[in-house]
């Protein structure tokens, strides 16, 4: 398996608790609901806007009082005559965390206005007779409402409360289910809906929203665990009577990145999109997607195969979120602007027509957004489109994707190429067998549009000892029309110098997925990081930076390390956290059979990595080996392809 890891961490905020003198304890009151401590406010003169923000302590609370911080920056401007913050709180297992409280927020601290006992966050109930309460309690001349958790886009959900962790998230057909409820109540549609959470800035969550809200907030990608600029969204609200949702969603984008970037936080992304646009964007692509399912219907099985390899060949070149082949993260979310412009589309029959109308409406869609310094471009909005979720022993998503309220074109070309994945007459990519010429180890690659990475393995008898990509070309007979792969077997192999005075061998694998803009990590080192004490190792790579000067030279610099979480739908992420010395890895060693394994038979101790003002000098920086000075005539290296499931084939 030679595909980059796709970054995962948790959220990394210091636990801050909120000084009781903070807490204004007030008991008044909650409309009725049972649990109650008390009988409802009085509903006030309108305000100008009401901020309605459904929080989820969840394990990012307990751990590192996130949820906690975030409040902290909310107290510091506070509700006022023009402006109503009121929150439903619980979901974590501490004190004050583990029944649901309504509170409103007050410059320097919180009203408590109902204790409502022991009620599972993650039940949408729970969501709509909050903002039924809400809207009818305090009412405004505009309404927000703010999620702010774990998110998982739409597959994953929203929300996870750690004291009921076993009844899993809130589904998205269950939290619009809460929205449609509410509203046919109150009558409200909200001027902005957000999320402060991961992965909901979704064309498919966006387009089943905009029934409720008019504009959304929210992240393509992971957000680290600072969360959003609360202080300077909840300003702009109070110290600007009768600001717009427009202004507002401004207003959150550009305090998030500015706030990320603070934290040294540079992959992030964080979007406005108007959702009265999402009709015509949705409309757009069921367009497209029935051009693809009409060419993946094609009866004759060559011609259906070659539409599907183009497909998972535009699927798997696209900038993707939250997914591994590695790890087996498996949200399988795409940049929807660089989806769009794949070139093999164009094999499948979708026209520049076609292409166009979907660019033109998603730039109408998605009228403002940022994104950190060390990411490409991104357009705004993700698309489902599967690649590790068609593995036959992953939980199907089909039944998921299929009980959402999207175009039903859009499900059909889900459906049709999880089944043309999965079917026993797909055509699998073949390694011939290999021959030499000098140190080149090369083999002919039959039905190379269906294998989606080849790289090279050293071997010392039976035990696989490190992966690399192809760095060769392999001689070519003008005679005969193949495609042949091909690796230096004695050049290329890398080890990484060990502060401890030893050199580990190490597997060093290709980013080429167009993640990062230029100049962050073009290869990464899968290692597992040394937790004393801890029950288990923190997985992870260490990113290697590339460069080559106009002589030549070549430089391999080591410039962090990112941990990655087991694949789950809580999704949350801090930035490639710099190194120190003396921190402990153990390199990964890829198995058929078991996937990635930690070996700690070989131990590797850091060299401080620096920044950029580290003169090159005492860069910690890989070492080029080979496989005669690491084995001897024992070694031996093969040729290897994955498919497009991320199946090892040989």
């Amino acid at each position: 398996m030679i595909i980059p890891l796709h970054k995962r961490l948790l959220r990394a905020w210091r636990s801050v608790l909120l000084a009781p003198a903070l807490m204004v304890l007030s008991l008044l009151a909650a409309c009725g609901d049972s649990g109650t401590t008390g009988s409802s406010p009085a509903p006030s003169a309108k305000a100008g806007t009401t901020v309605l923000v459904y929080l989820v302590g969840s394990d990012l609370e307990t751990r590192d009082g996130l949820a906690t911080g975030n409040l902290q920056e909310m107290m510091k401007v506070g509700s006022g005559q023009d402006l109503n913050i009121i929150l439903e709180t619980g979901g974590a297992r501490k004190e004050g965390w583990t029944t649901v409280r309504r509170q409103r927020v007050v410059k320097g601290g919180a009203e408590v206005i109902a204790e409502l006992g022991a009620q599972r966050m993650t039940d949408a109930a729970n969501l709509r007779k909050f903002i039924e309460w809400g809207v009818q309690a305090y009412p405004a001349q505009s309404y927000h409402l703010v999620f702010w958790d774990h998110g998982g886009g739409p597959l994953g959900g929203f929300g996870i409360d750690e004291n009921y962790r076993e009844q899993g998230t809130m589904s998205m057909p269950d939290l619009v289910a809460a929205l449609d409820g509410a509203q046919r109540t109150t009558g409200v549609t909200f001027d902005l809906i957000g999320f402060d959470a991961c992965l909901m800035g979704n064309a498919e969550v966006a387009h089943m929203l905009s029934p409720y809200g008019r504009y959304l907030v929210a992240s393509e990608d992971i957000e680290p665990g600072y969360g959003w600029d609360w202080e300077a969204y909840t300003r702009h609200l109070a110290a600007n009577a009768g600001a717009t949702a427009l202004s507002a969603g401004k207003t959150i984008v550009d305090g998030y990145v500015a706030k990320m970037q603070k934290n040294g936080s540079n992959m992030v992304t964080m979007s406005l999109v108007d959702l009265s646009k999402m009709a015509s964007l949705m409309n757009n692509l069921n367009d497209v997607a029935a051009t693809i399912v009409a060419k993946l219907d094609d009866p004759d099985p060559a011609r259906r195969h070659d539409a599907w390899a183009d497909l998972a060949y535009a699927r798997r070149y696209t900038h993707d979120f939250q997914t591994s082949w590695i790890y087996g993260n498996a949200y399988d979310l795409v940049d929807l602007a660089d989806f769009i412009t794949m070139p093999k589309l164009g094999g499948l029959d979708v026209s520049e027509a076609q292409i166009d109308a979907v660019q033109k409406a998603l730039e109408e869609a998605v009228v403002y957004s940022q994104h950190g310094r060390q990411l490409w471009s991104t357009g705004g909005l993700t698309l489902y489109s599967p690649l590790v979720t068609v593995k036959k022993d992953s939980p199907s998503p089909y039944t998921s994707y299929a009980a959402m309220a999207v175009p039903d074109k859009l499900k059909a070309m889900v459906q049709r190429y999880g089944d043309i994945a999965n079917s026993p007459d797909l055509p699998q990519p073949i390694l011939k067998p290999p021959q030499t010429d000098g140190d080149i180890l090369y083999a002919t690659l039959e039905n190379p549009k269906y294998s989606a990475t080849e790289y090279a393995a050293l071997w010392q008898g039976a035990e696989r000892l490190a992966l690399k990509p192809l760095d060769a070309v392999a001689p070519q007979d003008p005679a005969v029309d193949d495609v042949r792969i091909a690796a230096d077997m004695q050049n290329g192999w890398f080890q990484v110098p060990s502060a401890d005075g030893s050199d580990v061998l190490v597997s060093v694998l290709p980013d080429d997925i167009p993640r990062y803009a230029v100049g962050h990590a073009q290869y990464s080192i899968p290692v597992s990081r040394d937790e004393p004490g801890a029950d288990s190792n923190t997985r992870g790579v260490l990113l290697v930076e590339y460069n080559e000067d106009l002589d030549g030279d070549k430089t391999y610099r080591i410039t962090g390390f990112l941990s990655s979480t087991d694949a789950s739908p809580y999704a949350a992420r801090a930035d490639a956290e710099s190194l120190p010395a003396d921190m402990v890895f153990y390199p990964m060693i890829w198995t058929p059979d078991s996937g990635w394994q930690e070996d700690k038979s070989r131990k590797i101790v850091s060299y401080a990595a620096g920044d950029q003002d580290t003169p090159p000098g005492e860069w910690w920086q890989l070492k080029t080996v080979t496989a005669q000075s690491l084995c001897g005539n024992a070694c031996g290296v093969t040729l290897g392809i994955m498919n497009f499931k991320g199946e090892v084939v040989q």
